[in-house]
């Protein structure tokens, strides 16, 4: 058997260390507060590292890693390690992304009712000698309307915890199949629009990507009832704070309960000014019970990983893409492109995602799986999924991880081969169905190593998958293609490349490539456009 020793740079609990210790083959030292600098002279010494945040690993720690495999983060976050550096090094980063949820499910619900009973004021109120009983007039949560959004792991206890305080929930994630929200007692809608019009209160569980970003703005509010509570135990800039400041000020918004900030710590902020916002310092994970089942989670798939057991919650690839020819390697990352093209332009929630691989290229097999896991996927299935999935999950989405997270929201993922397809030797097609439809991307690379979307649906195209793209859709009349570049061009938009493509039913579909942000109010000029069926801004 071979033994392998295990570095712990900060404190985790003892459950941890004791997991560790009853393999038998693994030697753990524990160096709480370690300096970089010597961290650095004896990190190739082990095989394994456990860290929180307060150890820091850069790449120039790890420039000559040694014996080291994995660095193990017990806890969600990983901004304290250079993924991209251990990943060329070959060392798997692995984190424990459910050990917390429980407490920020916990703590979500805790300042709701902070929020809706105003405890803290009277707590403070009442310390002071004071007896205003009258002061602390609140909301009760029976028969009130909770609006989650995002009903991921977090989003489905929340439901489930607040449906016993006798609350209608309702939920919006266009990444969640009805089937699943149907088994939590949920009703799921179709647009957030309509949700917002509904809630009491609303509760946020979403990651902050550029489709999150500033989601609730005043225009969001005023669609929502007076009187509403807002709970945000998610990211910060989720919710414009400025606004929310405003309608809290103006009393349209009842209360806020507040965990996270756009700036933290957060300096001169207007909405820790209020009397009806009730704030902490993004403690949702700080819990005795929730940092000891981190410390359990990341000891168990640190001691699975060295001794070639199943693990999950690799951060990076448990395969190196570099083992792949540098052909297959080109469409790897297309394949992922064309994940995160899907996602951006998908309707409806997914239900199935297919990968066909079409040509010589991918006869045999290509990835041997090192590790005993229940998919056998080829490493382009596992790029579209993380591709697709990456851009809408809160959660670190991975290579290792993708197919499961694919099975926890019941989307059925299929792998098929093919000899050819229409005039293409080696394609790749990413086809995905929805509860609205079908869609269909394929990509191919050309000789000159250059990987390229060839087809969107029946529309034939030429794009390279990089950088942000103004994507529409018109009606094939004159004028409307030179109103959209007047458009950017008015709005110091510099415009990179320009794709068209035509079909015979009078449609025509651009990709258009911009050097510039397109902001929200551009893309709302561009969408008043007279023959606009659809616009879209692309990252990719």
């Amino acid at each position: 058997m071979d033994k392998f020793k295990v570095l712990v740079t900060d404190n985790i609990s003892k459950e941890g260390i004791d997991i560790l210790s009853r393999e038998g083959n693994i030697d753990v030292e524990i160096k709480a507060g370690i300096k970089s600098e010597e961290l650095e002279k004896i990190i190739g010494e082990y095989d394994a590292i456990i860290t929180r945040s307060g150890t820091n690993i850069p790449a120039s720690l790890i420039e000559n890693p040694g014996k080291l495999k994995i660095i193990g983060r017990a806890g969600v976050g990983v901004d304290n390690i250079d993924i991209e550096a251990a990943s060329k090094k070959g060392i798997i980063v692995m984190n424990a992304p459910t050990g917390n949820t429980l407490a920020a499910t916990e703590l979500t619900i805790g300042i709701m009712l902070a929020a809706a009973r105003k405890i803290p004021l009277a707590n403070d109120s009442l310390k002071t000698g004071k007896w205003n009983r009258k002061k602390f007039m609140g909301i009760e949560l029976y028969n009130k309307t909770l609006g989650i959004v995002g009903l991921g792991r977090i989003g489905s206890n929340v439901a489930i915890r607040a449906k016993s305080f006798g609350m209608k929930i309702i939920a919006y994630d266009p990444y969640i199949k009805k089937s699943k929200a149907d088994s939590l007692g949920v009703i799921l809608f179709d647009n957030l629009e309509d949700l917002l019009k509904e809630v009491d209160v609303i509760s946020f569980h979403t990651p902050l990507t550029a489709a999150t970003r500033n989601m609730i703005t005043a225009k969001e509010i005023e669609l929502m009832k007076d009187n509403i509570i807002f709970v945000n135990c998610a990211r910060g800039g989720i919710v414009n704070e400025n606004d929310l400041y405003n309608a809290l000020k103006s009393g349209k918004v009842f209360a806020a309960g507040v965990d996270v900030f756009e700036k933290e710590p957060p300096e001169s902020n207007k909405l820790l000014e209020l009397e009806n916002v009730f704030a902490t310092p993004h403690i949702g994970a700080n819990t005795m019970e929730g940092q000891e089942a981190v410390s359990v989670i990341i000891a168990e798939q640190v001691a699975n990983a060295l001794n070639s057991r199943p693990y999950l919650n690799a951060i990076n690839i448990p395969f190196m893409k570099s083992q792949l020819p540098d052909n297959l390697q080109l469409y790897f990352d297309l394949t992922e492109k064309m994940g995160k093209l899907a996602a951006q332009l998908a309707k409806g929630r997914p239900e199935m995602i297919q990968i066909v691989m079409v040509g010589k290229n991918f006869e045999e097999d290509l990835c041997e799986r090192k590790f005993d896991v229940p998919f056998s996927f080829q490493p382009f299935t596992i790029a579209g999924l993380k591709g697709f999935l990456s851009v809408s999950i809160q959660e670190s989405v991975t290579y290792i991880n993708a197919p499961y997270v694919a099975k926890d929201r019941n989307i059925v993922v299929e792998e098929t081969k093919t000899a050819q397809f229409d005039k293409f030797n080696d394609l790749i097609i990413f086809t995905l169905r929805t509860d609205q439809g079908e869609m269909n991307i394929a990509g191919t690379v050309f000789s000159d190593k250059l990987g390229r979307i060839v087809l969107l649906d029946r529309f034939h195209l030429d794009v390279i998958p990089k950088g942000t793209f103004l994507h529409f859709k018109i009606f094939d009349r004159p004028g409307i293609i030179g109103k959209v570049g007047t458009i950017l061009g008015d709005h110091n938009i510099n415009i990179a490349g320009f794709g068209v493509s035509r079909q015979k039913s009078g449609e025509e579909l651009a990709f258009v490539s911009v050097d510039d942000p397109i902001r929200s109010h551009v893309l709302d000029e561009i969408l008043k456009i007279d023959g606009m069926i659809e616009a879209k801004v692309i990252d990719l």
